[in-house]
């Protein structure tokens, strides 16, 4: 072993504080050029012979900042299948290897529809975070609803946009979508909760007999509102159902 293979896999300087900024750790490129220089031996040496080793690490440790671990670790993983050491452009394609459009768009469709439905048990599962923001850029209804020959120009340049992003936010956990509220007369309301209100209710539209129209304003609000989609909890649509019956 030369004297370069020597220095790729000699001890951290820990005192050390120039390190550049918008780097990954010195320790994460030391580990990655030892597993090179014990993997590929002479190969690894005799690629880099001649260059400042010091200045190569920090070279790649700012070049490798725009990947994320998942990314890093899938190129360490896939050195094992080279039989040459690969140049710097070698291992970032190793990292994040050239992406299908339109594979990466029906991933979307598939991954964004798990993740509306939110399943522990069948959670969504990304390639890579540009093919998420991707779909996020373009909207779930938007990619739901039409198909890609449509949607290709407007896909392929979001798509690309977020592969070119330096320092590409990973994919957020999914969140628990909020319980719809049970359609009217499927609600657990107690018999003593609702006989309070609707008592309450019934006073309050009751108190001027005379008049068939006295107090239905609300009632008849609500279910105007209820049509157009919006929500109520169970027992104000009962109440609202019990008091129209009654002047009906």
């Amino acid at each position: 072993m030369n004297d370069q293979t020597t220095l790729s896999i000699s001890p951290l300087d820990e005192h050390a504080l120039d390190w550049p900024e918008n780097a990954i750790p010195e320790k994460w490129v030391q580990a990655l050029f030892n597993k090179m220089a014990f993997s590929y031996g002479v190969k690894f040496a005799d690629q880099w012979k001649g260059i400042d080793p010091d200045g190569i690490k920090r070279h790649w440790a700012r070049k490798l900042f725009v990947l994320t671990t998942a990314e890093l670790t899938r190129g360490v993983e896939r050195l094992d299948s080279r039989a040459w050491p690969p140049t710097l452009p070698e291992f970032l394609a190793l990292c994040r290897p050239p992406v299908d459009p339109s594979v990466a768009f029906h991933e979307a469709l598939e991954q964004g529809a798990k993740r509306e439905r939110c399943d522990p048990d069948d959670p969504d599962v990304w390639s890579s975070p540009a093919v998420y923001w991707a779909w996020r850029k373009l909207g779930a209804y938007e990619c739901a609803k039409h198909p890609y020959t449509v949607l290709r120009t407007r896909w392929e340049s979001a798509l690309a946009a977020e592969l070119e992003r330096e320092g590409i936010e990973p994919v957020p956990n999914a969140e628990p979508k909020a319980v719809a509220l049970p359609a009217p007369g499927k609600g657990k309301l107690s018999p003593q909760r609702a006989q309070q209100l609707i008592g309450e209710f019934k006073l309050k539209t009751m108190a001027d007999a005379s008049n068939p129209g006295a107090g239905l304003g609300w009632a008849r609000r609500i279910k105007a509102r209820q049509k157009q989609g919006a929500q109520f909890s169970i027992y104000v649509i009962e109440c609202a159902d019990t008091v129209l019956g009654m002047r009906a």
